[in-house]
Formats: C-alpha cells, sequence, structure tokens
C-alpha cells in the first residue's frame, strides 16, 4: 500500500458515514458513464435475443465475434502476432474474413495459453488500438497478482452479461440490492455498526465481510430488516456465515429477497442449504473471471448454462482437448467480451465437473438451450476462523496491487498462526511481504501470528490447482 494511499484510506475510515455515502455515490457516478454506455445497451438487446436461441442459430453471431477477435488479436497485440505462428497470419484472416465459419477450424490449431505467458508478455497482449478506461487488479484464484486493462466496450459487455443474469433471477430493472465482498469499507477495528456504506446512485448497500462475527451478525440482521434487498450478491463464504447466524438464533427475517447470487467462490451445498433455509430464496450461482472471461449462470431450474454467446468454452486436460464424455477437466475459454486484453484458448486454472449437456443444446424447463456444466469445481478457498475476527472468506483482495508474486499459499496451523509462503519472481522485494502481511493483518486481527516464507514452488492439488487457502484444523467455536 502506497504511503498516500495509506493517508487517504486513514481519512476516510474517519469520515462519518453520511460523508462515507456521499463519496461512494460520486465514485459510482464516475464510472456510470464507462459501466452503462452505449455497447452496454447494444449488447444487452443482443444477449436477451441469444438467450433462447440453439446452439447452431447462435453460430453466425459467434463465428463473427470469432472473425473479429482474432483480426485485432492479430493486427494490434504483438504477443499474439507473434505467438500464433504460423496459425494465424494476413491470408488466414482474408479467407475467414470472407467466411466467418472458417474461423472455428482455425481456432483448433490454436495451442492453449496459460496465466504465466500472458503474465510475462506484459502489454505487449494489451489491445494498442483501443483505450484502456479501467484497470482492474486481482491476485486470481492462485494467488498470482495481476492488472487487467479494460477498454469501454469490453467493460460494459460484462455488466450486459450481468444484467441478462439478472433478468433470468427474475429481478426487475431498479431494485434494492447489498452486495458482500471483499472490499474495506470501514477501518478493520470498528467495533459497532455501521459495516456498511451506502451507494444511492444504484440503491445497494455495501456491506463488509470482514466483520462477520457473533458480536456483530445481530447488527448485520437489524440492518437488512430494515434495507430489505430484492438481491443480496455476496461471496458463498460470507452469506453463509450470516445464514448460518440466522438459522441458529431462529430469526425470522421481515423480509424475503427475489434472489441470492454467490460468485468468486466454489459454493458447496451445505453452503445453499444454509443459504436458502435463512433467506427463503433461491440462490444463483455465477462464475466468470476478473481477466475478462466469460459468464456461466445459473438459471431458475439449476441448470449452469455457459453463456455461449460470451465466449468458446473448451474442455482441457492432461494436454488433450475433450470434445464428449463425461467427467472434470480445465476450462479453456476464447473470450468474447475482453477486447483489450484478448483472451484465445485461454486456460482459467479453473476445473468443472461436465456431462454430454456441455457439447449440446440443452433441454431446460427455463427455455434457454445453451450447453451447461454440472459443477464449478475451482475456487476451492476455505474458510479461516480468527478469536478476534471470527470466521474470514476470501482473502483475495489482500494482493491486489501488489507485484514480485508469482504463486503463493495460505494456510492456518492453528487458532492463531497463518502460514504464507510465496513464490517470488525477479521484481519480489521485502516491502511486498511486510504490505502483504499487513492487509491480511487488517482481515484476520492483530493478534494472529502471521509467517511470510519464500519457496521456490507450491504444490498443486488433486484437481490440478493451487490451493490458495486452507485451514487444517477444525475450531472448537462456544
Amino acid at each position: 500500500m502506497s504511503k498516500l494511499k495509506k493517508i487517504l484510506s486513514a481519512i476516510y475510515y474517519r469520515l462519518p458515514y453520511v460523508v462515507k455515502s456521499l463519496i461512494t455515490y460520486v465514485l459510482m457516478l464516475k464510472q456510470e458513464k464507462i459501466r452503462y454506455g452505449k455497447y452496454y445497451h447494444i449488447y444487452l438487446e443482443k444477449y436477451r435475443r441469444n438467450w433462447k436461441l440453439n446452439t447452431s442459430e447462435l453460430d453466425n453471431y459467434r463465428s463473427r465475434q470469432l472473425t473479429k477477435l482474432f483480426s485485432e488479436a492479430y493486427y494490434c497485440t504483438l504477443f499474439y502476432r507473434n505467438s500464433l505462428k504460423p496459425h494465424l497470419s494476413y491470408d488466414i484472416i482474408s479467407s475467414i474474413k470472407k467466411n466467418n465459419y472458417l474461423a472455428f477450424s482455425v481456432l483448433q490449431n490454436f495451442p492453449p495459453t496459460n496465466k504465466t505467458a500472458l503474465r510475462n508478455a506484459g502489454q505487449d497482449v494489451w489491445n494498442n488500438m483501443r483505450k484502456m478506461v479501467y484497470l482492474n487488479h486481482t491476485s486470481g484464484t492462485s494467488g498470482t497478482p495481476s492488472s487487467i486493462p479494460y477498454d469501454d466496450e469490453s467493460f460494459q459487455i460484462g455488466f450486459a452479461l450481468w444484467r441478462r443474469f439478472h433478468d433470468n433471477c427474475g429481478l426487475p430493472d431498479k431494485f434494492n440490492s447489498v452486495r458482500i465482498s471483499g472490499k474495506i469499507i470501514v477501518h478493520p477495528n470498528t467495533r459497532s455498526a455501521p459495516f456498511w456504506v451506502y451507494n444511492p446512485l444504484h440503491q445497494q448497500l455495501f456491506m463488509s465481510a470482514y466483520h462477520l462475527t457473533e458480536t456483530n451478525m445481530r447488527a448485520y440482521v437489524q440492518k437488512l430488516n430494515q434495507f430489505q434487498p430484492v438481491l443480496i450478491d455476496a461471496y458463498p463464504s460470507a452469506i453463509y456465515i450470516l445464514a448460518n447466524y440466522i438459522n441458529r438464533h431462529n430469526i425470522e427475517l421481515l423480509f424475503t429477497p427475489t434472489a441470492i447470487a454467490t460468485t468468486a467462490e466454489t459454493l458447496y451445498d451445505y453452503q445453499r442449504t444454509e443459504i436458502e433455509k435463512a433467506f427463503n430464496c433461491k440462490v444463483y450461482n455465477q462464475y466468470s473471471s476478473s481477466e475478462g472471461g466469460p459468464f456461466i449462470t445459473e438459471c431458475p431450474f439449476g441448470k449452469l448454462h455457459m453463456n455461449i454467446d460470451s465466449a468458446i468454452f473448451e474442455f482441457f486436460k492432461d494436454g488433450n482437448f475433450i470434445s464428449n464424455g463425461t467427467g472434470i477437466a480445465e476450462l479453456v475459454v476464447t473470450s468474447f467480451r475482453q477486447w483489450m486484453f484478448p483472451l484465445i484458448r485461454y486456460q482459467t486454472g479453473d476445473w468443472v465437473k461436465f456431462d454430454e449437456g456441455a457439447f449440446s443444446d440443452s433441454n431446460c424447463a427455463c427455455g434457454c438451450k445453451m450447453p451447461y456444466v454440472l459443477e464449478i469445481l475451482g475456487r476451492e478457498d476455505d474458510i479461516l476462523f480468527t478469536t478476534e475476527k471470527g470466521w474470514v472468506g476470501r482473502l483475495d483482495p489482500a494482493y491486489k496491487g501488489l507485484q514480485g508474486i508469482i504463486q503463493s499459499a495460505i494456510e492456518q496451523t492453528d487458532l492463531e498462526t497463518i502460514d504464507v509462503k510465496i513464490v517470488p519472481d525477479i521484481n519480489y522485494q521485502d516491502h511486498i511481504g511486510y504490505e502483504l502481511k499487513a492487509n491480511l493483518q487488517e482481515r484476520l486481527g492483530a493478534t494472529v501470528k502471521i509467517n511470510i516464507q519464500l519457496v521456490e514452488s507450491i504444490p498443486q492439488g488433486p484437481n490440478g490447482k493451487i490451493k490458495a487457502v486452507k485451514r487444517s484444523f477444525n475450531p472448537k467455536i462456544n
């Protein structure tokens, strides 16, 4: 965290609640144009029309998107121009433009591209003909920090897809919503409410995921009863903790949301059951990636539909692409929602479980014929528990903006000890470890002992992924 950022954060933490909400309003107003500009409306109309088309009807749209992607990647990014030789050339691009459907067969010749290759390429991956309007800092699901650029079209595509997801959840155009995520919106040491800040522009209440202790949760419930959200959008770990509290104390809520939307973590069946019992509404799971990957969204009948108008979805295992059958494999995507940072046969690092429904039109009762996956198996982060903070879910935001880290893994070995292993790159400096430790301390509590250790590598789990967060003991809670 830079010195200026620390100063600004210290000032923000001390501001009255009303002033914080005003600042939030101004920040959201600033983003309004880049979120909901002309591309948002153009794509939303297309996406709503596409939702109930079958695969063959969508192929015309997808072939044109794929042709556009190949052309921009070849002419506007140094990385793809060099790495895809001889599979992509001027003559091949010319042929595809004459017959868009050829793009599908051309794609089959491309090798997969992984996170490391894109990360090492730096700005050579960026589309030099597009103007960046937003830079997203993320650690990724494996604890590897990265910075992802967006132009206005790419940024607005994501919000158009999100709105279509809201359509399928039965949500109106405008509604009260609550967001519980990893952003620190109040001082980490705050002991009393409010643990939230209001965004009046979008009728949205941001609630802290880092203050969900037994002492504080009654205040959360009281605020929810007062605010009465139509949608609660949250990390599964955070909303599960709150739902568990509601159910354990037999609390009857004074409202019933239309939907609970979960993302950014694996949603487990036990979490879904607890959440739906507490809030008396359906939980809708959703998957996308901060790099600008495509969407997988759950419909009212429980199918996890691959939004195939947002990407080409493929399955990759043991060095081979899978074209049929049933199994578990890594998701590889060619994205139609990221033009500033093209993703062609990109290995997401997230794994899914699939059957034959992933390779053909579905016959879902919701009316959508897009293929589906059975489960999203990636993001296997555990929930940690400390005496000071209680249950703490996703720790991804602690890495945002930090450079010099190739991979990392967090393991909680007992109630007060956290071991953090870091695989450094050549840019790593000691202050990065100190900043990460400080960020984790904010979220896990001042009394927790955090050990930073530099290592050469971190072992992969049985599903091929690094387990970014692990708790190796069961806390005894009175």
